[in-house]
């Protein structure tokens, strides 16, 4: 196999630079001696009094000290009381039954719907078939949907070209 000088000097060039890395950080103990101290005086500069707290052994929570990106804001809104910054806890709403059953409103005679009122852990929806003033019910957890007409049908646009 030929291999071109050009690529060989870069592969020289590349290994060069990583073992200066390696013996110049890797293994330098006053490399990260000079690192311990600079992430000290970071925590010091965003927290006063960090310092005296790190001597005395107290660990400085991030929260304290991260206070860009992302990172910073989820912790100023963990912060101010808000336990779901990015909104990823899905909302609660009680589940449907006979006596308050989920309102769908339709321009048709029926309505097909997929129920979503049942397990988390099920890997398959439910569909219903419910047709005008009619109630449906799933056959796995009970929720209760009625299809009603839709109540002000002129408000709802309807394409003239099809």
């Amino acid at each position: 196999a030929v291999v071109s000088t050009q690529s060989t000097g870069e592969l020289v060039k590349e290994t060069t630079k990583m073992s200066q890395v390696i013996v110049t950080k890797m293994i330098n103990p006053f490399y990260w001696r000079q690192a311990n101290k600079d992430y000290k005086m970071m925590v010091e500069k965003k927290v006063p009094g960090a310092l005296e707290r790190m001597e005395k052994g107290e660990l400085i929570p991030e929260w304290e000290y991260v206070t860009e990106g992302k990172l910073g804001w989820e912790y100023r809104q963990v912060l101010a009381g808000n336990p779901d910054p990015w909104c990823v806890e899905g909302n609660f709403y009680p589940r449907a039954d006979h006596t308050r059953p989920h309102i769908l409103y339709t321009m048709e005679d029926y309505r097909v719907v997929g129920c979503v009122d049942c397990m988390d852990d099920q890997h398959y929806i439910n569909y219903l078939l419910i047709n005008v003033n009619e109630m449906g019910r799933c056959k796995d957890c009970g929720s209760c949907y009625v299809c009603l007409p839709h109540p002000e049908p002129d408000l709802i646009w309807v394409d003239p070209h099809h």
